[in-house]
C-alpha cells in the first residue's frame, strides 16, 4: 500500500522512523530519532513511550491509543490500512458465502484450514501475499475473523465481518481501540479450540504463560490427536456463528470521514516530506 501511496518520496534521505500500521507505538525506539506516526496504535506490549519533540503525529489508531499517549483525542483517526480504500478496487464477484481468517499465530496451532474444509467455509491464510488476502476477502459474502486486519481490511473495503475473541486478553485494547475511531459497537464471538495444541496452549496461556510457551515450541504432535474430532466441533462453532451471530460494518458515514481525514493527512505528510521537515 505504502508504494502506491508514497512511493519514492520516504527514502529519499530520510533517516526517521516511520510508525504505519499496527501495534507498534513501543518505549524502545531510539530517543535521538525522529519518530514519525501515520496510523499506529499502542497496544500495550511495552510501557508507554516519553513523548518529546522528536515524536510527531500526524494521527493514530483510535481514541484509547490517544488516551493513553497523552495527545489530542482527534488524532484518533483509525488504522491506516483504511486508505487500502485508494488502491483495491471494492466490485468483486463474490465467490464465498463465508470466509475464516485466523490470526497468523493460531495457523501453527490449530487445524483451522481442516475445520474450514469440513464446513465448505472458505479459508483466508493470514500469512499468504497481501494481494491474495485482499481478493479473498473481496470474494466473501462474510467474513469470520480472529486476525484483527481480516477486520479492518474487510471493514474497509465493505465487506460484513465477524470478530473473534482475542486467545490473550492483551490483544483486545486494540480491536477497541480501532472500533473507537468508527463508531464500531464491537461483541467479539468465541471459537472452539481446532487441535489439542491449541485447547492446551489457551488452557494455560492465562494461567502459567511459560507452560504455554513450552507446548507451543515442543507440543507439535498433538496437532495429531484426535484432529478430525476437534476440528469438527470447531467446524460446528463456526457455522453456528456465521448463522446466528450479526455481522458488523461500520457506517458509511464513519468509514467515509476516516478515509477523508486519512487523504488529508497524507497530503500533510507529502509537503512535509518534500520541505525536509521530518528531517534534523
Amino acid at each position: 500500500m505504502w508504494p502506491k501511496l508514497i512511493d519514492g518520496v520516504w527514502d529519499q534521505g530520510n533517516d526517521s522512523i516511520f510508525l504505519g500500521i499496527g501495534s507498534i507505538i513501543f518505549d524502545f525506539f531510539p530517543s535521538e530519532k525522529r519518530k514519525v506516526v501515520f496510523g499506529a496504535g499502542y497496544g500495550g506490549y511495552t510501557q508507554l513511550p516519553v513523548i518529546d519533540k522528536n515524536w510527531k503525529f500526524y494521527f493514530v489508531r483510535g481514541k484509547l491509543t490517544a488516551k493513553a499517549l497523552g495527545i489530542d483525542e482527534k488524532l484518533g483517526i483509525g488504522d491506516a490500512a483504511i486508505l487500502l480504500r485508494s488502491c483495491v478496487k471494492h466490485k468483486v464477484e463474490k465467490k464465498h458465502k463465508v470466509s475464516f481468517m485466523p490470526h497468523w499465530g493460531s495457523t501453527s496451532e490449530g487445524n483451522w484450514e481442516l475445520a474450514c474444509q469440513y464446513g465448505s467455509i472458505n479459508y483466508i491464510d493470514p500469512c499468504a501475499p497481501v494481494e491474495v488476502v485482499l481478493e479473498q476477502i473481496l470474494a466473501s459474502e462474510l467474513v469470520i475473523t480472529e486476525a484483527m486486519h481480516g477486520a479492518i481490511v474487510s471493514d474497509a473495503l465493505r465487506v460484513p465481518w465477524i470478530p473473534i475473541q482475542p486467545l490473550s486478553s492483551i490483544h483486545s485494547m486494540k480491536w477497541f481501540d480501532w472500533a473507537s475511531a468508527l463508531d464500531i459497537d464491537l461483541k467479539p464471538s468465541q471459537i472452539n479450540s481446532s487441535s489439542l495444541l491449541e485447547a492446551v496452549v489457551l488452557f494455560f496461556h492465562e494461567r502459567n504463560p511459560k507452560i504455554a510457551d513450552k507446548f507451543r515450541r515442543r507440543g507439535r504432535f498433538l496437532l495429531n490427536v484426535a484432529p478430525d474430532t476437534l476440528a469438527q466441533r470447531a467446524t460446528e462453532r463456526l457455522l453456528a456463528i456465521s448463522r446466528n451471530d450479526p455481522p458488523c460494518l461500520s457506517s458509511d458515514t464513519s468509514i467515509e470521514r476516516s478515509h477523508d481525514q486519512m487523504l488529508s493527512k497524507l497530503d500533510e505528510l507529502i509537503r512535509d516530506m518534500g520541505r525536509g521537515s521530518l528531517n534534523y
